[in-house]
């Protein structure tokens, strides 16, 4: 009796760890199904992310770069460059934003560039203080502006750096500076640039730095529905505003694009960001790629 007892105990203890093994396996197998489902949702929005990329070039090379909803070309028809979203198939979708809309760090004017601080929310004293220290950042001397910063300064309050006295090579910079501390990256991104651009173009501005540029809001509304539409022209634009071009105003979208490729897939995203100097009529650098991020926000 003691025997079928034992026997019985083991055959109970088998069970168990047979059936334990069982569920591991099916566990296993279950979370290998998973990673290669993963792998394979990756591969495919690199291949979409890749094909939009590919197409969103050629049509940049082979296009001016304005809206043109009369378009055959799909991206052509759809796309703006005042940096809002468009989509273009189910799971792509692109942005591009034409830099020589936004302000400048590098190349600006200090009336301008302090109502755009104002605009989006920085405090007087503050954009006071960074629009000379910028200035100072920038310039070969040692001499402070009145609301600025040089190296004295810096070194004053106990900071491990100096004034660079030269351009500022990437936006980050702007926290290092005094006056700078409000400025967030994510305003950093939507509003400026120090890329190398000499013009203006409020065609593609955001509103806020054209409520800076031109404060009447009435004329703005109007410019906005124009954009919206993909009509604004520039005599549309001087006819509201009574802005014309000259040397420092372009109406031409400029060469350097802030582009953004975003591939969507079963709850996954992909996200590519980079600035792109385009001049198809250049025969040695048609295309110029730098500051280029993965899933940046």
């Amino acid at each position: 009796m003691s025997q079928r007892g034992i026997a019985l105990i083991q055959v109970l203890i088998i069970t168990f760890v047979l059936s334990l093994l069982g569920l591991y396996i099916n566990q296993t197998v279950r979370e290998q199904v998973k990673i290669t489902t993963s792998i394979q949702n990756k591969f495919l929005m690199r291949l979409e992310l890749e094909k939009t990329e590919a197409d969103l070039l050629q049509a940049l090379l082979s296009n001016n770069k304005y809206p043109n909803k009369s378009a055959v070309d799909s991206i052509t028809s759809k796309w703006n460059f005042y940096g809002k979203e468009f989509q273009l198939n189910d799971n792509a979708y692109v942005t591009l934003t034409d830099l020589s809309s936004l302000m400048g760090l590098n190349i600006s004017d200090a009336t301008l560039l302090k109502n755009v601080l104002l605009q989006i929310g920085i405090d007087e004293v503050s954009a006071r203080e960074f629009v000379d220290s910028l200035a100072d950042w920038k310039d070969k001397n040692d001499l402070s502006r009145l609301n600025g910063a040089e190296s004295a300064y810096y070194k004053q309050h106990k900071k491990s750096y100096s004034a660079r006295n030269g351009f500022l090579q990437d936006p980050s910079e702007v926290a290092l500076i005094r006056g700078g501390e409000q400025i967030t990256p994510k305003l950093l991104n939507q509003y400026f640039t120090t890329e190398i651009i000499a013009g203006f173009n409020p065609l593609n501005a955001p509103q806020k730095i054209l409520n800076a540029f031109i404060n009447d809001e009435n004329s703005i509304q109007k410019v906005l529905q124009l954009r919206e539409q993909g009509t604004l022209k520039s005599y549309d634009f001087y006819k509201l505003t009574g802005v014309e071009g000259d040397e420092y105003i372009t109406f031409a979208t400029g060469s350097k694009i802030r582009v953004q490729l975003r591939v969507t897939y079963n709850g996954a995203q992909l996200k590519k960001t980079y600035t792109l100097d385009a001049t198809p009529q250049s025969y040695t650098k048609p295309m110029v790629f730098s500051h280029i991020s993965w899933n940046k926000n």
